[in-house]
Order: structure tokens, then C-alpha cells, then sequence
């Protein structure tokens, strides 16, 4: 009975100490990611200022400081997304404008999402993803701006820029995570079956392609640009996208891929298009997760 005790004493104070060697390491990482992004981290202070809850465990940042340092140098913020709120209930776009929106009317910020009619338009084009589809937990690193040479290109060649920039930006002389590399290899593969099925099928050409792996690690859905562009509004007091579109990974309910921005007073606009549809205004916002 007695060594039975001391054992759990014991148990007890190794997993404390296990709890604070996390904690420290955890606090180091988040200082050292905090130094170089600067105002472009937003972690959990800015959840708390934007979404009115503190998380209840800071996820372990899951890039290299090396990664870190390209990825500002490529103009990217560091954000903490999170899928649910301190109530339990989905981060959707509805949610998020439950949050923030009186707040916003008071301090004069405008509207998170465009309406004229009650946010009607976004729940016919998302139906029940309005209310039901959160952003995916976790870290992610996203571009502030459009990556350059994205306008003007379907939704392929889109990919083929984010490859681009991912090989000759992002990893450059880093080794690429395998989840990347078999994620290029994947698209390479279908790349020219799916080119013929843009004028064949698009519908479910367009599903094919939001459901590759590339397409899934390095875009937002609409509803993790929405978080995206209100952190970072709260944080800074800029809009982000501000005259342009981002292609997301989202379907709308007829099949269609949608895409956010030209963020003004009035809010983020929502437009969606056929995956062989070319704009000057549309091209797409590096967002890499792991």
C-alpha cells in the first residue's frame, strides 16, 4: 500500500514535469514565432479580441523556424485557427458573424460579409455549410496578398503556381515534407486528365480538383478566409484583399468553386466560377497547413 502511493506520487510529479518541459517548449516556440512575424502572428490574444474566448491549449506550431523565417520573407502571417467556439458550436461563417458583427457596428468597422438581404445570397450559394462548416483547427501559414502570377489563370494552372512558388519559394533548399511531395506527384499524375475534363465535365472536374491533396494543403475553404481577413482586420486595422478575389477549395451547392474577397467597408464578396474560368481580379492566397 505504502509503495503503491509513492508510486502514484511519483507518476504525479514526472507528469507535471512532462506538462511544464511542454509548456516551456510550447512558450519558446510561440516567442520565437512571435519575433519574426510580429504583428503578422495572430494566435491567441487575437482570437480573444476577434472571437471573445481564449483557446484552451495552443497547438505546437508545426513548422521549422526556418520555415518560418521563408514564410515571412514570402510575405505570409502565421494564424491560429480554431474549428470550434468556447461553447462548443462550429466556427461557420454564421457564427462568425454572430460574434463579431454588433461589435463591429458599435466601433464603426463595417460588415464581415456583403449583404443586401440578410445573408440570403450566402446561404443559397453555401447552403448548409453556412451554418454547419468550420475552418480546420490548427496552425496555418497564409499569404497576405495573392501570389504573384496567379491572376488571369484557371484553376489548374493556379495549381501549377502554387507548385511554382512551393519549390522555388517555400522549400527552397529545405527538403519538402513528404505530405507535399506526394501531394505535387498526385496532381502531376492527373494534371492532363483533368485539363480534358474541364470542357468535358466540369462539375466534376471541379470536384476532383477541390478534393486533391494540393488543393487541400495549400487553399482555404471560404470559411478559413473569412476568419483569415476578420483576424487579421481586428488585429491591424487593414483589410487583406481588398480589391481582389482568392480561388478557395469550397463547392457551392451547384458544383461551382467559390471565391472571397475584394474585402471593403461593405464587406468580403462572394463570387463563384467554373474551374476554367480566367479573371484578372481572381488568383489565389498561398495557405500552407501540415
Amino acid at each position: 500500500s505504502t509503495q503503491k502511493k509513492a508510486e502514484g506520487v511519483l507518476k504525479e510529479a514526472e507528469a507535471i514535469r512532462k506538462a511544464e518541459r511542454k509548456e516551456t517548449r510550447e512558450t519558446m516556440e510561440f516567442q520565437e514565432a512571435k519575433e519574426i512575424f510580429g504583428e503578422d502572428l495572430l494566435g491567441p490574444e487575437e482570437i480573444e479580441k476577434t472571437w471573445g474566448f481564449q483557446p484552451d491549449a495552443i497547438p505546437e506550431i508545426p513548422f521549422s523556424r526556418e520555415q518560418l523565417e521563408r514564410a515571412k520573407e514570402m510575405g505570409q502571417m502565421l494564424v491560429l485557427r480554431m474549428e470550434r467556439t468556447e461553447e462548443g458550436k462550429p466556427m461557420s461563417l454564421e457564427t462568425m458573424i454572430n460574434i463579431v458583427q454588433k461589435r463591429w457596428d458599435k466601433e464603426k468597422k463595417g460588415q464581415l460579409l456583403y449583404t443586401s438581404d440578410k445573408y440570403k445570397n450566402w446561404k443559397d450559394r453555401t447552403g448548409d455549410d453556412f451554418s454547419q462548416k468550420s475552418p480546420r483547427s490548427g496552425w496555418a501559414l497564409v499569404s497576405k496578398e495573392l501570389l504573384p502570377e496567379s491572376t488571369s489563370k484557371n484553376y489548374i494552372e493556379q495549381t501549377e503556381i502554387i507548385i511554382k512558388a512551393l519549390r522555388e519559394k517555400a522549400f527552397k533548399d529545405i527538403e519538402i515534407p513528404e505530405g507535399y511531395e506526394e501531394a505535387i506527384q498526385e496532381f502531376e499524375a492527373n494534371k492532363n486528365r483533368l485539363t480534358k475534363l474541364l470542357s468535358e465535365n466540369w462539375q466534376q472536374a471541379a470536384k476532383e480538383l477541390s478534393e486533391l491533396k494540393i488543393t487541400q494543403l495549400t487553399r482555404q475553404s471560404i470559411q478559413e478566409t473569412a476568419y483569415d481577413l476578420a483576424m487579421y482586420y481586428d488585429a491591424n486595422d487593414k483589410r487583406l484583399l481588398p480589391n481582389v478575389y482568392t480561388w478557395s477549395l469550397s463547392l457551392d451547392p451547384d458544383g461551382y468553386l467559390v471565391n472571397l474577397g475584394n474585402f471593403d467597408s461593405e464587406g468580403v464578396y462572394g463570387r463563384r466560377w467554373r474551374p476554367a474560368y480566367r479573371d484578372g481580379g481572381l488568383g489565389v492566397s498561398l495557405s500552407r497547413r501540415l
